[in-house]
C-alpha cells in the first residue's frame, strides 16, 4: 500500500481517539461524587452509547482491540452507597471508573508507536533531505541564501510540511518547530541563517529522538530469578548473525551505534541523490577533550558496506574515497564500516597512507569491530537481531 494511504487509516483512528477523549470529559463532569440517583439521563446514554460504538469500530493492533464501556451513573451511585467508610472501598470505586479511559490511554500510546515505526523510513530520508539542501547554502550579507538558481525555498517548506504530515499532532509541540515554520514564511537571509543555527538541529534532535524510541523489547520470562537458580552453562559469544540485515538496516544500525556513542555529535544521513543502490553515507562530529587543548571537533565520514561473504579490497576503498569528494565538506577522517572484513592489501594500503600521513585519515571497521562495540551495548543486540 501507499504510505500516504497507510498514514491515513492511522490519522482517521486518531480522530476516533480524540472523539473518545471528548465523549469522556464530558461523561467525567457527571459522574456523581456522593450517592445520587437518576442521573442517567437520555444525555448520558447517548454518551456512553457513542463511547461504546466508537471504542468497538477501533483496528485492533497486534491482535489487542480496545474494549472499554463507560459505566452507567447509578451503578456508580450503588457502588458509593455501597462503599465501606474506609478510603480503599472508594480507591476501586474511582479505579472502575477511570478503567475505560486508562484502557483508551494504552490503546493510544501504542497507535503511536506503531505510526512512528511505519513513518520511520521515510523520515530519516525527509532529514537528509533537508540537510543536503542546507549544505547548498552560501554567506551574504545579512545572512545566507540559497547556491541553487531553483526555488529551494519552495523545496524546503515542502519537506518539513511532510514531516508534520509523518508525525503524529504535537509531536514536536516542544521544539522550535514554530519557529521554523515562521522563517520559512518572510524567507529573508537571516531567517535561513536562524534556519541553519537554530530551528532545524533543535527540530532534527527531537526527530531523531522520536525516530530510534522503538517499540520495548520482549522478555520472556516473568521471574529473572528462576533464570539464576537453574545454574546455565555454556560459552557465551558476541558473534551477530549478520545475514538478519539487509543494506539499510545495517546503515541504521551504524547511524544508532554513533548517536548514542559518547564522543560524536550531530550524526547525520548524507542521501547519494541518484546512487544506483541508494546507498547513504553517514557523516559526525568527533569531540575529543583534552584539559590542556581544550575541546576539538573533526568531521567524519562513514561509509558503510554490507558485505557478509565477501571482503573489501584496495580497489573498492579507493573507489569510496573519491565518492567523498562528492560531499561538499572537508572530512578529516574517513571510516569504511563492514559486517565482513578487510582484504589483507586492504590493510597494508591503509597502514602505508597512515606512515604517510595523508589526509584524509582513512579508518576500518570491520564485522569483528563492531561486533565487540554492540557487545558491550544489548539494546542495539537486542533492537537490531532476532537471535
Amino acid at each position: 500500500m501507499d504510505l500516504s494511504d497507510v498514514l491515513d487509516q492511522f490519522d482517521r483512528t486518531l480522530a476516533n481517539i480524540k472523539s473518545l477523549e471528548d465523549l469522556w470529559h464530558q461523561y467525567k463532569q457527571r459522574v456523581p461524587t456522593v450517592a445520587k440517583f437518576g442521573l442517567d439521563t437520555p444525555r448520558i446514554n447517548q454518551i456512553r452509547r457513542k463511547f461504546a460504538d466508537i471504542a468497538k469500530s477501533l483496528p485492533t493492533i497486534d491482535g489487542e482491540s480496545l474494549e472499554a464501556e463507560l459505566m452507567a451513573l447509578d451503578d456508580i451511585s450503588q457502588m458509593i452507597l455501597n462503599a465501606d467508610e474506609r478510603s480503599e472501598g472508594y480507591r476501586e470505586i474511582v479505579d472502575q471508573i477511570q478503567l475505560p479511559v486508562n484502557q483508551l490511554e494504552n490503546y493510544k500510546y501504542r497507535l503511536i508507536q506503531k505510526r512512528r515505526t511505519l513513518a520511520r523510513n521515510r523520515i530519516d530520508e525527509v532529514i537528509a533531505n533537508v540537510d543536503n539542501l542546507l549544505r547548498l547554502t552560501i554567506p551574504v550579507q545579512g545572512g545566507l541564501k540559497f547556491s541553487n538558481n531553483g526555488d529551494d525555498w519552495a523545496a524546503l517548506r515542502g519537506m518539513i510540511s511532510e514531516l508534520d504530515r509523518l508525525l503524529e499532532p504535537n509531536a514536536l509541540s516542544n521544539t522550535r518547530l514554530d519557529d521554523l515554520q515562521r522563517h520559512l514564511r518572510f524567507a529573508e537571509p537571516h531567517d535561513l541563517r536562524d534556519i541553519l543555527n537554530y530551528d532545524w538541529p533543535n527540530v532534527k534532535a527531537a526527530l531523531t529522538d522520536l525516530v530510534f524510541d522503538g517499540e520495548p523489547l520482549i522478555v520472556s520470562v516473568d521471574d529473572l530469578g528462576v533464570l539464576v537458580r537453574s545454574q546455565p552453562t555454556g560459552s557465551v559469544t558476541s558473534e551477530l548473525p549478520w545475514e538478519e540485515l539487509d543494506p539499510e538496516t545495517f546503515e541504521r544500525l551504524v547511524f544508532d551505534l554513533l548517536r548514542t556513542a559518547n564522543g560524536y555529535e550531530n550524526v547525520e544521513w548524507l542521501m547519494k541523490t541518484n546512487a544506483p543502490d541508494r546507498g547513504r553515507d553517514l557523516s559526525a562530529e568527533r569531540v575529543t577533550n583534552d584539559e590542556l587543548s581544550g575541546t576539538k571537533r573533526i568531521h567524519i565520514l562513514i561509509q558503510c558496506k554490507h558485505w557478509k561473504d565477501k571482503s573489501v579490497s584496495v580497489s573498492k576503498i579507493s573507489s569510496l574515497l573519491e565518492e567523498t569528494g562528492l560531499w561538499n565538506r572537508l572530512f578529516a577522517v574517513v571510516i569504511i564500516v563492514t559486517s565482513g572484513r578487510f582484504t589483507q592489501d586492504a590493510v597494508n594500503w591503509r597502514e602505508n597512507r597512515e606512515l604517510k600521513g595523508e589526509f584524509p585519515a582513512v579508518e576500518f571497521w570491520p564485522g569483528s569491530h563492531l561486533e565487540h562495540l554492540i557487545a558491550s551495548r544489548p539494546s542495539l543486540r537486542l533492537s537490531y537481531f532476532k537471535s
